[in-house]
């Protein structure tokens, strides 16, 4: 079960959930669901974008922002892309479980003490909540 209050998703979670059709699925969790504006500013594709701007609009994604120190935080990380960092710091500060597919950010999170996850706790949590079927093929 779903531990976390909340997580905190860099973009190759959303891309991956996009591409199978899992993003609403994902989004019934009990749990708030948070990223940065970085991790935004990646997702070009106008029709992925636009399922992501719906669910900024419905309130069920907050998208974080921050202030200028902030920002001179995570820029001095430099152990992965600064948007990768951003979701990294968000987490930490948050003291949230980050969601990424990323090797690189998963190990250097996790040597940070932050508490990384990928796409199979997703699914995981997806057929304990009963909102896909343990036998669906995606």
């Amino acid at each position: 079960m779903i531990e976390d209050k909340i997580v905190v998703s860099d973009t190759n979670i959303f891309l991956d959930l996009l591409s199978i059709s899992l993003i609403n699925d994902f989004f019934s969790l009990p749990c708030k669901i948070c990223t940065t504006d970085f991790v935004i500013n990646e997702i070009i594709k106008p029709d992925e974008f636009k399922k992501i701007s719906m669910l900024i609009k419905t309130i069920k994604l907050e998208v974080v922002s921050f202030e200028f120190d902030e920002l001179a935080k995570i820029n001095s990380i430099q152990d992965a892309s600064f948007t990768d960092c951003s979701v990294w710091y968000y987490a930490k500060k948050t003291n949230s479980r980050l969601l990424t597919g990323d090797g690189k950010l998963r190990k250097v999170a996790e040597k940070d003490n932050v508490k990384v996850s990928g796409i199979l706790y997703i699914f995981d949590n997806l057929i304990e909540y009963k909102i896909m079927e343990k036998g669906r093929v995606i």
